[in-house]
């Protein structure tokens, strides 16, 4: 089986494949004992890392090595994705993996990735391989901080599915906000990135990330079904596993 792993600043996902299916998923903060717990007595041929952050790196290095698995590291430049943005540098590995992640989905269509993280990306990605640029949209778990944390009478809320726009409490305004806020924004940013491709009607919005996760209710996968073409939450691990197959022999075990 072919392992990937995404470690993030606050959680660990993963997938095992046969081929191209995932045969197990999972997500968990980057505790060395749980990735252990979940890989044990697996047989992994190869494994491939995607990492932002150096201390869950170290974690997992030592995870992997009591296991008796090597720590490969993904190496992004030597990918082929083509990056057509001012600041190559400056494109995060999570969105890269998108890329291919988007490509494998829908080989034969322009793509908007839409990833619901601590911040929401979108990335617009070409056909034939390009990175086109995006754009960054603060969270709701940004969105509830920034306003507990500026003004003076707005409390701290957990953000939620608000199945009411017109809320009846202070809490319940800033959650309605937030949500239908994030959905808003959703709808329009993809609107106007469809718009510089060749085909608009074309093109596919594919979403993930983990705030799927979070807001896990039947109303608000409904209220995202009517904005984008496919929910996949391993849609940054299908990217990795591209990008593994493309290098194979360099990832083997």
């Amino acid at each position: 089986m072919d392992l990937v792993l995404d470690i993030g600043n606050f959680r660990i996902k993963g997938a095992l494949f046969e081929e191209d299916n995932i045969v197990e998923f999972f997500s968990f903060p980057p505790e060395k004992e749980a990735l252990k717990n979940q890989l044990d007595g697996k047989q992994i041929t190869s494994l491939l890392i995607s990492s932002v952050t150096q201390k869950g790196s170290s974690l997992i290095s030592e995870a992997l090595n009591e296991l008796g698995l090597p720590f490969h590291l993904l190496d992004f430049s030597t990918v082929n994705v083509k990056l057509e943005v001012d600041e190559p540098e400056e494109v995060g590995h999570d969105r890269i993996a998108n890329v291919y992640g988007a490509l494998f989905r829908f080989p034969q269509n322009d793509c908007i990735v839409v990833d619901l993280g601590t911040a929401v990306t979108f990335d617009v990605i070409g056909k034939e391989g390009i990175y086109l640029g995006g754009a960054i949209y603060p969270g709701v778990d940004i969105g509830a901080k920034a306003l507990g944390e500026y003004t003076d009478k707005l409390p701290h809320v957990t953000p939620k599915v608000a199945p009411d726009s017109v809320a009846k409490t202070t809490a319940g305004h800033i959650q309605s906000g937030l949500y239908w806020g994030l959905l808003g924004a959703i709808e329009r940013i993809t609107y106007e990135m469809r718009s510089i491709s060749d085909n608009p009607n074309n093109v596919k919005v594919i979403a993930t990330g983990g705030l799927l996760k979070t807001f896990n209710d039947i109303d608000f996968t409904k209220a995202l079904s009517d904005l984008v073409d496919l929910i996949d939450p391993a849609l940054t691990l299908i990217g990795i596993h591209e990008i593994m197959k493309e290098q194979k022999e360099k990832y083997h075990v």
